[in-house]
């Protein structure tokens, strides 16, 4: 598969957006853009904002990632212009998650300041109105949006190779915080809102190198939990997204921390069971950010050596080498409003820390 991969230096030159919005969303900073990222980045979040720019938090920028105690912490991506520096975090962080709330601002939670530590207990919100981090109580676990704007924390780690089954939901509009029922057994996993607003975790790890099949479903309505149907492979480190018709595609990841996947499944949610699915042209983990549904509904999927692109009949990949072709883990890619993906950082096989970014055109 042969497409467009246009690296940002050059998409300031030509041009920006298409369609309804605007080519030039406003910069929260007069200061000029720059055609790359201000530093470099892996392990950070990129959120699309209503007003079109990519918010990009945290990360580690030094080779081995060992602290994210360096500055600028923020920076936007202004489509069409570049990068523009953003306002400070509260907190140095890197494999944070970053959850855009239904009134635009982002919250971020988790990740840790230093390789080794445990991770950070203190939330923070972006706002876009005041174009700064705010401090948002203690959470820790992985975030997800729930259909009514409140956020469920589940799981996650709270130390070196410590896992937790705990449960609390954080009610953005009130600042609130409260206990949930505990899932089924601790576990750090990929997690999804399905078509009728229950949450899907699936795998993960419930310890060091060890990799889970079994998935789990959060009932928001009645605060329950049930077993779901058991994937073909343990995975985690994966990634997970909706396909066009609903169903589930669970990609990638490891079963053991040596073990690399290629391989896919499908959650069919009628049949309740999860099939074999089209196989990545190369094994990927540490990817759950750069799997994206582009505004054309292409499928597209950073990480690794290469870009995927999932063909319009959702049975097999294409590939698209950006860059140098050197390995990606941990970067983000976000799909823009002209039916693009910004694809920004990550570390090699290395760890040393890419400072670049790209722009995939996908194809329509």
């Amino acid at each position: 598969m042969k497409r467009l991969v246009v690296p940002v230096a050059l998409l300031v030159v030509v041009g920006g957006c298409t369609g309804p919005w605007p080519s030039t969303p406003p910069s929260a900073d007069p200061a000029p853009v720059s055609a790359q990222p201000l530093r470099p980045r892996a392990g950070h979040s990129a959120t699309l904002l209503a007003d079109g720019r990519v918010l990009l938090a945290g990360g580690c920028a030094v080779d081995g990632c060992t602290t994210s105690e360096v500055e600028p912490s923020s920076e936007f991506y202004v489509p069409g212009r570049g990068f523009a520096p953003g306002p400070p975090m509260l907190h140095p962080r890197s494999s944070h998650t970053a959850t855009l709330l239904p009134d635009g601002r982002v919250l971020i939670v988790g990740g840790w300041a230093k390789e080794g530590t445990t991770s950070l207990a203190e939330a923070e919100m972006f706002d876009p109105t005041t174009g700064t981090f705010q401090p948002a109580g203690t959470l820790q676990g992985g975030a997800t949006l729930l259909p009514d704007g409140r956020v469920l924390i589940a799981g996650g780690g709270n130390g070196p190779g410590n896992l937790t089954a705990g449960v609390e939901i954080f009610d953005p509009a009130t600042g609130s915080l409260t206990p949930g029922p505990a899932m089924p057994q601790p576990r750090q996993a990929a997690s999804i809102v399905l078509p009728d607003g229950d949450i899907l975790i699936t795998g993960g790890q419930d310890g060091p190198q060890h990799g889970l099949s079994s998935t789990v479903i959060y009932d928001p309505g009645s605060g329950d939990w049930r077993a779901g149907p058991k994937m073909g492979s343990p995975r985690f480190k994966h990634a997970i997204t909706m396909l066009d018709d609903n169903r589930i595609l669970v990609l990638g990841g490891t079963t053991d921390d040596t073990e690399l996947l290629a391989s896919t499944e499908v959650l069919d949610l009628a049949a309740n069971e999860f099939a074999p699915g089209p196989v990545m042209t190369a094994p990927r983990y540490k990817f759950a950010d750069a799997v994206v549904r582009t505004t054309t509904g292409r499928l597209v999927v950073a990480g690794g050596t290469q870009v995927d692109v999932l063909a319009p009949d959702g049975q097999s990949f294409g590939a698209i080498t950006i860059g140098t072709g050197a390995r990606r883990w941990v970067p983000t890619a976000t799909a823009l409003r002209d039916g693009t993906v910004l694809v920004v950082g990550g570390y090699d096989d290395r760890i040393r820390v890419h400072s670049d970014a790209h722009i995939v055109e996908a194809g329509p």
